[in-house]
């Protein structure tokens, strides 16, 4: 928490992010959801809120977490600042509300690859038959993977990361379907961005819970 608690309050990492769009994955989630019928949503580490905004602001029931105050601060006060309304609440990342749609936009990677098993299947086991997840996540190809000490395949701490010295698991595709086993994948894409050192490399998805899983 204290290392995203610290770039929160950070007016530059503010600036840059309030720029991002809803991610295209999330935007085609809602229009699912729409046509469907299905309201209720769940944000994991909404941040500033750019994506619990735009969901609350197509008529959304969504609840948004976060563990950094600054953050869960910043998310309220532009869902004020909108007249929108969204329940905001702080929760481990394995306790999760029942929903139709879930969004885990470059979160959940920040622990080691047992427990992300274990969040992977709350968030499944909380999501209704039929239900959408969107996940993105930093893929093997990203210039973080390989620095630092690596506690475990594919998992790495870095002790000079700007997040602080937490895991960040880095994802190959196949690893990516495995975990998603139990959902029907409707898009993955690889979006990368940068070189070098600076290089980004993150795998999208949009996919749904299978039937009578």
């Amino acid at each position: 928490m204290a290392g995203w608690q610290k770039l929160w309050q950070d007016p530059e990492v503010v600036k840059r992010w309030e720029a991002f769009p809803p991610l295209e994955e999330v935007v085609t989630m809602a229009d699912r959801l729409d046509a469907a019928g299905r309201r209720r949503v769940l944000d994991i580490g909404c941040g500033l809120g750019r994506h619990t905004l735009y969901l609350a602001a197509r008529g959304f029931d969504v609840t948004a977490t976060d563990n950094a105050p600054a953050a869960i601060a910043a998310c309220e006060e532009n869902l004020a600042q909108a007249n929108l309304q969204a329940t905001i609440v702080k929760v481990e990342m394995t306790e999760f509300p029942f929903s139709d749609g879930v969004i885990a936009s470059h979160v959940i990677h920040h622990v080691d690859i047992a427990t992300l098993r274990r969040i992977i299947n709350s968030i499944t086991q909380k999501l209704a038959p039929g239900g959408l997840f969107v996940w993105a996540m930093p893929s093997d190809h990203h210039s973080g993977c390989g620095r630092g000490r690596e506690i475990e395949p594919g998992t790495w701490v870095n002790d000079d990361h700007p997040e602080g010295p937490v895991p960040h698991h880095y994802s190959t595709e196949e690893e990516v379907r495995e975990l998603l086993r139990a959902y029907e994948i409707l898009s993955l894409k690889l979006v990368e961005s940068g070189e070098g050192a600076e290089h980004r490399s993150h795998w999208r998805v949009l996919a749904r819970k299978r039937d009578g899983v």
